[in-house]
């Protein structure tokens, strides 16, 4: 019958200093991982700052454009109190 001897102290020390390097290296690896997940979110905060503006500029050129056609629709139409040449 064998009974449990007590591990070495330098193998209790190897095994802590294996177990930190791999530690070391999961932490690394997981800071390798939020940088390029902090990179991602920041280019999609640009580009949804650059669809936004674009979205400014196209509702102002479609905004212009439905003005146009207003008012050349509502000079087509004598009469109809907008015009300046009602008929009488």
């Amino acid at each position: 019958m064998t009974t449990n001897q007590p591990e070495s102290t330098e193998a209790r020390l190897s095994r802590l200093e294996t177990f930190l390097a791999d530690v070391g290296d999961l932490v690394v690896a997981q800071n390798d991982a939020i940088d390029a997940l902090t990179a991602n979110v920041n280019n999609l905060a640009e580009q949804a700052a650059a669809d936004r503006q674009q979205a400014a500029i196209d509702r102002q050129a479609w905004q212009a454009e439905i003005n146009r056609i207003w008012q050349y629709l509502i000079g087509q139409q004598p009469g109809n109190g907008r015009s300046g040449n009602e008929q009488q």
